[in-house]
């Protein structure tokens, strides 16, 4: 199935979303700023939504025109959409206690090494298949605490932390 809005083609596929338990659980358990990379139809209305009644502090990161179109309906004083030309420019060095990595698979190694401050990092798309053609679990084992999600039925999320044992962590 095809979703068609504002000029951008979804492939509705099993597996959109499946960061979704790993993601709801964390941010449930902070109340810190969130930064997302990479919006989408699943992951900015609940981060929106989630942040509303708290007026939580988010960030949302994009690079694509079209998903950044989409995204900026978004804009509110609590949360703020912005535009990124040149990920190595980005300012990612603002305070973040989650943040969820989900934007141009290509680009996740940097930005996961670049986010090293935040206290959780929620990665999308970590199963092994990823992993050898895009080479950021070298990023990921950087981290002290790590947990890994979903590989066994869709796309896999990777929970990891330098300041929080995971070890009790199930979604």
């Amino acid at each position: 199935m095809i979703i068609k809005d504002l000029d951008v083609d979804v492939r509705v596929q099993l597996g959109r979303g499946s960061y979704m338990p790993v993601l709801m659980k964390i941010v449930a358990q902070t109340t810190g700023p969130i930064f997302e990379l990479g919006c989408g139809y699943v992951s900015t209305p609940y981060l929106h939504w989630t942040c509303f009644l708290t007026k939580r502090k988010l960030v949302t990161f994009e690079g694509h025109p079209e998903w950044y179109g989409f995204a900026s309906r978004f804009n509110t004083d609590f949360h703020t959409v912005k535009f990124v030309e040149d990920w190595d420019k980005a300012d990612l060095s603002g305070e973040c206690e989650v943040a969820f990595v989900d934007h141009e698979v290509r680009r996740r190694k940097h930005e996961i090494s670049r986010l090293a401050h935040a206290h959780y990092l929620v990665i999308h798309d970590t199963e092994n298949s990823q992993e050898r053609k895009y080479r950021f679990g070298r990023a990921i084992m950087r981290y002290k605490y790590r947990y890994k999600y979903g590989e066994a039925h869709g796309p896999a999320t990777s929970l990891v932390s330098n300041l929080h044992d995971l070890s009790y962590f199930k979604p």
